[in-house]
């Protein structure tokens, strides 16, 4: 094998999250059953994790937030509110820095304690799933999941919710592309997610689909 054909191997394991290169990653339910999952990352934020709350209470659904430590620490209110309401709460590092891929082994996991450390202070849970800042996995992030004890998540239908802002080409997006057993990959921190998330649920309803919470859709732990 040549360097740039490894090069182009490790590039691709460490950036398409579905490859489980360096750590095997769940990424969605082996299902026939019409369920999916809907999945938040980069929150909790003051106005939109709100709106999305709201929107899932009013159609009676569960989902997963992965949150950034450093946001719950200042949004405790939201990280009981997301609690209290039925849904998970999983760790996205405490500052999802652009740069996290890059750090030592030590700083992530103390990133990933921190996280639990905060959500512990919280709603007296501890963790157990964790999805990786930008969805990049390395060699050194596989070894601080390991030891850290957590269950790496990823996604199997990203929406592009942080690139897409045309509401009507997010809802096709997704609506044209969701399978039995997704986990679908959204954002509170996106202004269009909360402007759009009722038509999300309406469109992919409309086509048979049931809403299931993510550890009930992958059968797994969602604390430990």
């Amino acid at each position: 094998m040549t360097v740039g054909a490894y090069a182009a191997i490790l590039f691709f394991g460490s950036y398409y999250i579905g490859s489980g290169f360096h750590i095997p990653i769940i990424c969605k339910a082996y299902t026939d059953q019409r369920e999916v999952a809907l999945t938040f990352d980069d929150g909790p934020v003051e106005k939109n994790t709100s709106i999305i709350l709201d929107i899932l209470k009013k159609n009676n659904i569960q989902a997963a937030f992965f949150c950034i430590g450093k946001r719950m620490n200042i949004n405790n209110s939201l990280v009981h509110r997301i609690n209290e309401e039925g849904h998970i709460i999983g760790n996205h590092s405490y500052s999802h820095h652009f740069f996290f891929d890059l750090f030592s082994k030590n700083k992530m996991l103390g990133e990933l304690r921190e996280t639990n450390k905060i959500a512990q202070a919280i709603i007296h849970k501890n963790l157990a799933l964790f999805r990786p800042p930008y969805g990049v996995t390395t060699p050194v992030l596989a070894k601080a999941i390991k030891q850290g004890g957590l269950t790496p998540i990823g996604w199997s239908l990203r929406s592009m919710d942080t690139t897409i802002k045309d509401k009507n080409r997010l809802v096709n997006k997704i609506n044209n592309n969701i399978k039995p057993g997704d986990v679908l990959l959204m954002h509170d921190s996106a202004d269009v997610t909360a402007e759009c998330l009722q038509e999300i649920i309406d469109s992919v309803s409309r086509k048979g689909f049931k809403f299931v919470r993510l550890d009930r859709l992958l059968k797994i732990q969602a604390y430990v």
